[in-house]
């Protein structure tokens, strides 16, 4: 269909996908962006509730759960550009024309509209003469030689690529190809196919056609759900220490019928499995000394206040009724019990249930409801300087990845986005003229 060999082809119009475009065609190569949607930026315009969270005030060794490939990435765009990765996302915001503000330690555009961040990288990939073909569905990748056919792994470099799918228009399908000397994969991973990602088989059989080693993609940055009956706390939101396997993190849970949510509950996530206990701290400001002198302090003053009513201080009620029903082992039990009727031993034991509240991993929620997805091209492939793959390790040179199609996946707020700006940074720069 497409009868001109661009110099770059950009397999995605995400966030990675858009960067690589803009610093690919800044570079005077002709590029042109494949994605599956009917417009580009699908994903990016729901990204922070809306806002679109680009990068975070605070970085420590656990946002990308101890990937050190990431690092690699971010010393590389260090050694090209002297930013590290939170000035290098706000600088060149900054220089598409969005300002950013800090909330909380995140960085979001001043509009807190994420529709400024999507207009601001389309229109510096357009105006840069980057071509882009919407509702392009790529199925396969191959090599394209003298004879126009596709050849198999080890073909000379020199030959072109040929991106082979599906176009998608009026309710129909054609058949369609994009040529290309080089090859930018930046499909993104499996997290929120309501917002456009690619579908696990085309994702899957794609890497495999072009010899792309990977590690299967799984849900993470996602509510779970527990063995447990937590029906009765659904919506019940309050701060936590949760622990996972040793593994501990502070933040906002929320319940819901069936299991947990919440930022604490998707950072953890990752470490989650099937059967694997989780710790929950319900009062983590509060020692037990602290907790057991106020309640002697309130039951001198008050014998006949409702042991409810002092727990609620700390606690949302629905909370105070599910600790107090599962410490006596009974349902209403919340009802029979004034403070004059509980010893200090009774009491540390409902501190102690309130502070060592354990549930049990049934499933990760899927993901429809993840942030983002584990996973992806091995980057053990993968040149952190570059994004270059290994031509070893696929069906020729010239094939890069960036974003979340590769096996990072960082916590929440505004890391994963960083990853993208940069990882599709160093492609767009690192392709050949």
């Amino acid at each position: 269909m497409y009868d001109k060999i661009y110099d770059v082809c950009i397999i995605g119009a995400g966030a990675s996908g858009l960067v690589a475009a803009i610093e690919s065609s800044r570079r005077g190569l002709s590029s042109v962006v494949v994605d599956k949607n009917k417009k580009p930026g699908m994903k990016l315009y729901a990204t922070g509730n809306g806002r679109c969270n680009l990068t975070n005030d605070s970085w420590n060794d656990t946002d990308y759960y101890g990937n050190e490939f990431v690092e690699k990435v971010y010393d590389s765009v260090y050694e090209r550009t002297g930013r590290r990765p939170r000035k290098f996302v706000i600088d060149y915001f900054e220089k598409l024309g969005v300002k950013t503000t800090v909330k909380k330690g995140y960085v979001y555009p001043a509009s807190l509209q994420a529709s400024s961040v999507v207009w601001s990288l389309l229109d510096a990939a357009k105006l840069n003469n980057t071509d882009f073909v919407s509702r392009f569905t790529v199925k396969k990748i191959g090599l394209y030689d003298a004879d126009n056919e596709i050849t198999e792994k080890g073909a000379n470099y020199k030959s072109i690529y040929r991106i082979s799918g599906t176009l998608s228009f009026d309710n129909q399908e054609q058949d369609a190809d994009v040529y290309a000397r080089s090859v930018i994969i930046a499909t993104g991973g499996l997290s929120q196919k309501k917002l456009g990602a690619i579908d696990r088989d085309t994702l899957v059989s794609l890497l495999h056609g072009a010899g792309i080693p990977f590690n299967e993609f799984v849900d993470s940055l996602c509510p779970v759900i527990v063995e447990e009956d937590v029906s009765a706390l659904t919506g019940v939101r309050t701060r936590v220490n949760m622990s996972v396997n040793g593994i501990n993190e502070s933040g906002e849970l929320q319940i819901t019928d069936k299991g947990i949510s919440g930022i604490v509950t998707f950072n953890m996530s990752y470490y989650m499995n099937t059967g694997m206990p989780v710790y929950i701290n319900a009062l983590p400001q509060t020692t037990s000394e602290e907790f057991v002198e106020h309640f002697n302090m309130i039951k001198a003053l008050y014998p006949e206040k409702s042991l409810v009513a002092f727990l609620n201080g700390y606690l949302n009620d629905k909370l105070c009724i599910y600790f107090i029903n599962k410490f006596y082992g009974t349902s209403q039990a919340e009802k029979a019990f004034k403070l004059k009727d509980i010893t200090e031993t009774g009491i540390l034991g409902i501190f102690e249930e309130i502070t060592n509240w354990r549930l049990t991993v049934k499933s990760r929620c899927g993901f429809d409801t993840s942030q983002a997805s584990a996973g992806g091209i091995i980057t053990d492939v993968i040149d952190p300087e570059t994004m270059q793959l290994s031509s070893d390790f696929s069906i020729g040179d010239n094939m890069y990845a960036a974003g979340e199609v590769t096996d990072v996946i960082g916590r929440c707020g505004g890391y994963n986005l960083t990853y993208a700006f940069i990882s599709g940074y160093l492609a767009g720069n690192s392709v050949p003229r």
